[in-house]
C-alpha cells in the first residue's frame, strides 16, 4: 500500500516487475534493521531504543505492523470531526478565549507554551484571543506570537512566594486569576467563555469541535444560576476527582467559584497539588453556591504512555482534542527521540521547522520548578 500511495503521489507509472522488486526491497529493509527484536515485543523496553541508527520510517514500519494488534487494545479511539461553518467558527472565537499561564525558569527557557499555542493555531484551528499570564521578562515572548496572543505580566502581589510549602502552587493559584486579570484587558471584554489549558497540553484536533461537544453534553452555555466550573475527571476509575489542567469558564458567573477555590487553596499551604481545594470546594457546594461539574474524558483527553502508544499515533494520525503528556508521570515512558518526532507531528512541522529541533525536548515538573524572584 505504501509503495502505491508513493507512486502516486509523485505521478509515476510503474511496470509490475519494478513493483515487485521495490516491494522486495521494502521487506529486505525492514528484516534487516539493526537494533534487538526483543526491545519492540517488550513494551517495558522500548524507551530505550536506538532510533539514531534507523530511518523514521522503517522504525514505524516495523513496529507497528509487527506490533498492529497488541497496539491497538490501549489506542484511544480516534476524536469524532464535525463540519463547522465560517459563521459558526467566527462566533465562537469572538466571545471565546484561551487562558494560559506560564511560570518559573524551566518555563521561561523551554518551549512548552509555545508549543500549546502552535498547536491551538494548527491542529486546533483556533485564531481566537489566547491570554497569558507570567512570570517572565516581558521581552521573553516579545515578537513570538500573533497579534491575538496577549502577554499579561503577573502582579507581584499575587505571587505568595513564602506561603505554600510547594513551589508548584504559586502559580496554581493563578488559575482561581483568570477573570480578574481578564477584566484587566479592554481588548478582552467581549470574551464570555473562557477556555484553561496547562501549557504541557497539545491540541490535536479542531478545538470548537470538541467545545461544541461538550456544550452539547453538559449544557455549558445553557447553564444559568448556580455559579459552574467545568473540569475533566480524573481518568483514574477508583476514585473520583476532578483534573484542572482544563477549566471551562464563564466570565459572568464563574468567579464566585474561583473566589471559593482559591480561599480553599490558601488554607491549605502544604498541599503539593490543587486536589485538596477541588475537594473541599466539591464537599461544600451548597453553601459556596459553587457547582464543580465533571467532565467525562471520553476521547477529548489523552494521556499517551510510552514510546508504542505515541509510535502508533503518529503512524494512525488519529491525534486527540487534548494530549496531555509533557508534565505528567508518562512523560518519563517516552525516549526523547519518540516525544520530538511525536510533538513535530501534532504541530504538523515543516521540513525546517523539524531541523530546528526547538520542540519536543522539554519536560518541565512543577514539583521541582524552582521560582525567580
Amino acid at each position: 500500500m505504501m509503495i502505491h500511495k508513493k507512486f502516486n503521489k509523485s505521478g509515476l507509472t510503474t511496470p509490475p516487475l519494478k513493483a515487485i522488486v521495490a516491494l522486495a526491497a521494502l521487506v529486505i529493509v525492514v528484516f534487516t534493521i539493526s537494533f534487538d527484536a526483543s526491545s519492540i515485543t517488550d513494551s517495558s523496553n522500548s524507551s530505550s531504543l536506538d532510533l539514531s541508527s534507523v530511518s523514521p520510517r522503517d522504525l514505524l514500519e516495523y513496529q507497528i505492523h509487527s506490533n498492529k494488534d497488541r497496539l491497538s487494545k490501549h489506542i484511544p479511539n480516534s476524536p469524532h470531526h464535525e463540519e463547522v461553518s465560517s459563521t459558526e467558527k467566527a462566533k465562537f472565537e469572538a466571545d471565546s478565549a484561551i487562558a494560559l499561564i506560564s511560570f518559573g525558569k524551566e518555563a521561561a527557557n523551554g518551549t512548552l507554551l509555545e508549543q500549546c499555542i502552535l498547536s491551538l493555531r494548527r491542529r486546533g484551528e483556533f485564531d481566537g484571543k489566547v491570554m497569558v499570564i507570567t512570570d517572565a521578562p516581558r521581552e521573553r515572548y516579545e515578537g513570538e506570537f500573533d497579534e491575538n496572543v496577549i502577554i499579561l505580566k503577573a502582579k507581584e502581589e499575587d505571587i505568595l512566594y513564602d506561603h505554600f510549602t510547594a513551589p508548584a502552587m504559586k502559580y496554581k493559584r493563578f488559575k482561581t486569576l483568570l477573570i480578574d486579570y481578564m477584566d484587566d484587558v479592554p481588548e478582552l471584554d467581549p470574551i464570555e467563555w473562557i477556555y484553561y489549558l496547562d501549557i504541557d497540553i497539545l491540541v490535536g484536533a479542531p478545538f470548537i469541535t470538541m467545545a461544541k461537544a461538550l456544550n452539547k453534553k453538559y449544557y455549558i452555555r445553557q447553564r444559568f444560576g448556580t455559579p459552574s466550573v467545568y473540569m475533566f475527571k480524573d481518568p483514574n476509575p477508583e476514585k473520583f476527582s476532578l483534573n484542572s489542567g482544563f477549566i471551562v469558564l464563564n466570565r459572568r458567573t464563574s468567579d464566585q467559584c474561583l473566589d471559593t477555590w482559591r480561599n480553599a487553596i490558601d488554607i491549605h499551604p502544604h498541599s503539593g497539588f490543587d486536589q485538596a481545594s477541588i475537594n473541599y470546594v466539591i464537599e461544600n457546594e451548597y453553601s459556596n453556591h459553587c457547582k464543580m461539574v465533571g467532565l467525562d474524558v471520553e476521547d477529548y483527553l489523552t494521556y499517551p504512555n510510552g514510546d508504542d502508544e505515541l509510535i502508533h499515533v503518529i503512524f494512525e494520525k488519529h491525534f486527540s482534542p487534548l494530549i496531555h503528556i509533557f508534565n505528567s508521570c508518562f512523560a518519563q515512558k517516552v525516549s526523547p527521540e519518540v516525544m520530538e518526532k511525536f510533538v513535530a507531528d501534532v504541530l504538523d512541522l515543516n521540513d525546517s521547522e523539524r531541523e530546528e529541533h526547538k520542540y519536543g525536548k522539554s519536560v518541565i515538573h512543577p514539583s521541582t520548578a524552582k521560582w525567580s524572584r
